[in-house]
């Protein structure tokens, strides 16, 4: 009765979001039999006024093809429906869960659009990479550094992190002495996996072993290494093709820092010593000194007001050109969606005037819709963020691959690219594991443990890892192949398990690699250097008999990929005229297998 896809350029001639003030058309076809006498197309934004364009019928034939051009004026998200003028009154195409269009006797389910200001620096040099994210404190050591007063060294590399708290706290003071100068040493290695860009978890110095409550932003951690070794490091690995990218934490700092200095370590005159303190004003206090806003209710966080001014022109005009003027290529921006606009714009407009440098946002959810705090954000309408984590498509993976469920993973690959720009959706930050989640291999034996004696304990026995490691090779396929950067997690290539934190975050297990795995991944690396991966449209999305199928397509190259999510041998989709193969070559999916043929005209 209905045919209109906006994922589909015959229905949208634009797919995804579009520029500000750029004309696109918009086609509906309605089956004849419906009656329509006329046809509108109606949009709003967020409780704004309801505008309807008519929409001309350019033929007839057994369905009626009603067309539009259409531009917007103004940058923003916006939300449409069609209205159908029957012989039977009034009816609306809404949108299915799958985005194709449906009729309705009442207006809901309305289609999303974004549209965004363009700009000249847009860091596409990211696009068609891969990302090897490291915490620096796991990934390798080289000498021994500085430790706060207050840290636990092991030295048993392969030990597991510990994890009881100490009178009720986690104190996260247990080192075992990764640092820049360990990185270094290994970028050989990394380089070997398809590496373009090395993303560090924060360095800058803390008394912690992950470094997220910040103690000083113009220090880079002593247990890490000092600037010297720091643009050493990134000197070697842009001769390797390497650009490095640094975790900015800007929504609170540690209670033990320069600017709050709640314990007195530190020569300045901070917030929690004196209203006086220059940094007093980046603070809200309820009851000075003890009682503050804290980051999720955590003391040792205290939270900082981002619109301070002061605030601002310090990590604008000192913390960012202080790092990349020593050639820090983007930023991820821890916590995101706790950032005010007040405070992302000018932080992101300062990384900018640094260069064409990459800005990725930790959001956890679809960035282009998202409310934080009952305020829409604007992530991607310009002037903020190049790229988010990805966490909707880690979710989406690893629930395809543990339940088979086709059809939701289908319908979120239609709405991200839907919702996203073209040139964001090149972007995206693809991860399966990091720092704040279960390994990809723990993940996808879907196992539940509970207790953190009992996670400490857990490893996949050899038949769990078989089938565990048998997903993971079609989930990194997927994560390498749709559009998007893939983000490997260090050490998800060598066979690391792990629940949560602080069992995702097991030291590299040098000397002790799953060889085969490591293997694999260098394969996936080099396949990503076919510069097909950094821009062609992801077409031809298909899932049948537990096969997922898409096409990564040119005008006359295209790879087809299929992934087997079943645990039974499946037939796998034919093309003809494949020259190479990655992966499965027979006509048979062996079960979680993977095929990537390669077509040329």
């Amino acid at each position: 009765m209905v045919k209109f896809n906006p994922t589909v350029k015959t229905y949208k001639s634009i797919v995804g979001a579009v520029p500000k003030n750029k004309t696109f058309n918009i086609t509906l076809k309605l089956d004849k039999n419906v009656g329509v006498n006329r046809v509108f197309f109606c949009f709003y934004k967020d409780g704004g006024i309801l505008y309807r364009r008519f929409m001309p019928c350019v033929k007839q034939a057994d369905f009626c093809t009603y067309k539009l051009k259409i531009s917007f004026a103004e940058k923003g998200l916006y939300f449409y429906y069609f209205e159908a003028e029957t012989n039977c009154g009034v009816k609306f195409v809404c949108a299915s869960d799958s985005l194709d269009g449906v009729l309705c006797d009442r207006a809901e389910s309305a289609y999303q659009l974004t549209v965004y200001e363009t700009s000249s620096k847009n860091a596409y040099w990211f696009a068609g990479g891969v990302v090897y994210h490291i915490f620096v404190d796991r990934f390798c050591k080289d000498g021994v550094g500085g430790y706060p007063k207050n840290a636990k060294i092991n030295a048993d590399w392969y030990a597991i992190p510990d994890y009881r708290p100490v009178d009720g706290e986690v104190l996260n003071n247990e080192f075992f002495g990764g640092n820049i100068s360990g990185i270094l040493q290994k970028l050989k290695y990394i380089k070997s996996l398809g590496t373009t860009l090395i993303y560090l978890s924060p360095i800058f110095q803390s008394n912690s072993n992950h470094k997220y409550n910040t103690g000083d932003y113009l220090k880079i951690d002593e247990g890490f290494g000092n600037e010297e070794i720091f643009a050493n490091f990134i000197q070697e690995a842009n001769k390797l093709g390497i650009a490095v990218i640094l975790d900015g934490v800007f929504s609170h700092t540690g209670d033990d820092s320069v600017y709050f200095n709640k314990y007195g370590n530190y020569d300045s005159c901070g917030a929690y010593q004196s209203k006086d303190s220059p940094y007093y004003g980046w603070y809200s206090f309820e009851e000075y000194p003890n009682k503050y806003k804290s980051w999720w209710g955590i003391d040792t966080l205290p939270e900082v007001e981002e619109t301070n001014p002061s605030y601002i022109d310090f990590v604008c005009n000192k913390v960012v050109p202080k790092w990349f003027d020593m050639g820090v290529k983007g930023m991820r921006l821890d916590v995101a969606d706790e950032l005010p606009d007040g405070f992302l714009y000018p932080l992101c407009s300062a990384i900018k005037n640094c260069g064409d440098n990459v800005i990725i946002g930790e959001v956890w959810e679809n960035a282009t819709d998202k409310i934080s705090y009952g305020v829409r954000r604007k992530y991607f309408q310009g002037g903020q963020l190049d790229s988010v984590m990805n966490y909707p498509l880690k979710d989406g993976i690893i629930s395809l691959m543990n339940t088979g469920d086709g059809d939701a993973f289908v319908n979120l690959l239609k709405r991200q690219i839907n919702n996203y720009p073209k040139h964001s959706l090149d972007k995206m930050f693809n991860l399966l594991s990091s720092h704040d989640t279960k390994r990809i291999l723990t993940a996808l034996s879907d196992v539940k443990v509970d207790g953190k004696d009992a996670q400490a304990a857990f490893r996949l026995d050899d038949e769990q890892l078989k089938k565990s490691k048998a997903k993971l090779k079609s989930a990194a396929v997927l994560q390498y192949t749709l559009y998007g950067v893939p983000c490997l997690f260090y050490g998800d290539e060598a066979g690391l398990q792990g629940f949560g934190d602080p069992f995702c975050r097991m030291c590299y297990p040098w000397g002790k690699e799953d060889k085969e795995l490591v293997s694999f991944y260098k394969a996936l690396g080099k396949l990503r250097e076919d510069k097909l991966f950094a821009f062609a449209e992801v077409k031809n999305i298909k899932f049948k008999n537990g096969v997922l199928s898409y096409l990564r397509k040119d005008k006359k190259r295209w790879y087809h990929i299929c992934v087997n999510t079943s645990g039974v041998l499946q037939k796998k989709p034919t093309k003809k005229g494949a020259t190479t193969v990655f992966g499965e070559v027979e006509g048979i999916l062996q079960p979680y297998g993977y095929s990537i043929a390669y077509f040329e005209q």
